[in-house]
């Protein structure tokens, strides 16, 4: 079980108190959610994952604020609940919390159809990593064994009605939702004041998994790297509160790393295809990318390649080398070289702008 850390305070300069909750979402990862008050109605920012202890742990951090900071609160307050992407470790106890607080529910609308049918997304979802699986290279008798591990199964969550989207024209009494795409597709970022809450979009200490686009409209690497660019350009954000890891102070510099991290992997998958002696398939790319990766980790290692190939082809530095194959029998795994007109092209930050 991870180490979980108490319970922490955090004041935006438009007075907003904003208490950090840690949990257990899944085995051997911890998680964060927010209370905050002073911003219209008692809200609380994601949900844990609803497995193991997360809820319960959530539960008695939320009653013990009232006592150790002085608070008129008590969990039954909490009058909303917003999330910043549905994934479930950010969404599977959202039943029994708003059970437990009769809260209405903000989600953005590109991610609401999972809150609110999760078992019918996760059908889709499935079918779309078999097809993924299949195209990636990767031996049908393993293909469900992966499908597994990956845990988007039936009844895993109960689903919930979404009262409101949290799009970027909600009114939330002086919280500003962000549209940050790219980890999900309705991924969302919540300003206030100096603060920024901002789920799984910039971590302290984690470069955030990335999805093909194929997936879903609006995943993918160019809407993350777009996303990055959009908070690097807001002026006097102090602190970003993610949903892992520590705070992140010096948001600007954070956001330059994450570029130049992207950057160093996108080169290298660029590296591999180049020498590769034939066009290698995404499997045969992740192989030599993350090698040793087992399980769970290699499947992330295949989708987090496939995002990043998927990004090289829409930029023009990669191409199927065997498209016609592929057009014709669409269990032919693609593969990949690099273009003729390949050029160096780099994501960090614009130049101009004041890191």
């Amino acid at each position: 079980m991870p180490r979980l850390t108490a319970v922490r305070r955090f004041v935006s300069n438009t007075g907003a108190r904003i208490y950090r909750i840690a949990c257990e979402v899944l085995p051997g990862l911890s998680g964060r959610v927010y209370l905050i008050l002073g911003a219209g109605p008692a809200t609380l920012v994601d949900a844990g994952s609803g497995e193991g202890r997360s809820t319960e742990q959530i539960v008695a951090a939320l009653e013990s604020i009232s006592a150790e900071y002085g608070e008129d609160f008590h969990p039954r307050k909490i009058e909303r609940i917003l999330i910043t992407h549905a994934h479930i470790d950010h969404i599977g106890g959202l039943a029994e919390l708003v059970g437990r607080t009769g809260a209405q529910v903000g989600v953005h609308s590109l991610d609401a159809p999972v809150v609110s049918d999760w078992d019918g997304q996760a059908a889709i979802f499935n079918n779309r990593l078999l097809e993924f699986l299949q195209r990636a290279g990767v031996p049908g008798e393993r293909h469900g064994a992966l499908v597994e591990l990956f845990g988007f199964a039936s009844g895993r969550m109960k689903s919930v009605r979404v009262d409101f989207a949290l799009d970027e024209q909600a009114s939330l009494d002086g919280l500003r939702v962000l549209h940050t795409p790219g980890h999900s597709p309705g991924h969302v970022c919540l300003l206030a004041g100096d603060l920024l809450l901002c789920g799984d979009h910039i971590l302290a200490r984690t470069i955030p998994q990335q999805w093909p686009e194929a997936f879903a409209p609006y995943a993918g690497l160019g809407h993350y790297l777009n996303s990055l660019r959009r908070i690097f350009d807001i002026e006097g954000i102090e602190t970003a509160l993610g949903g892992h890891e520590p705070p992140v102070v010096g948001v600007r510099h954070r956001v330059e790393e994450i570029l130049a991290a992207q950057e160093r992997r996108i080169q290298r998958v660029v590296e591999i295809v180049g020498k590769s002696p034939s066009p290698p398939d995404l499997a045969e790319i992740a192989s030599r990318l993350y090698a040793r990766q087992q399980g769970f980790f290699e499947l992330l290692a295949l989708i987090d390649v496939g995002s990043r190939v998927e990004y090289l082809e829409k930029i023009g530095r990669l191409e199927v080398a065997n498209a016609e194959e592929v057009g014709n029998d669409s269990r032919q795994a693609a593969r990949y070289r690099l273009r003729r007109t390949d050029s160096n092209i780099t994501i960090t930050a614009p130049a101009g702008r004041d890191a």
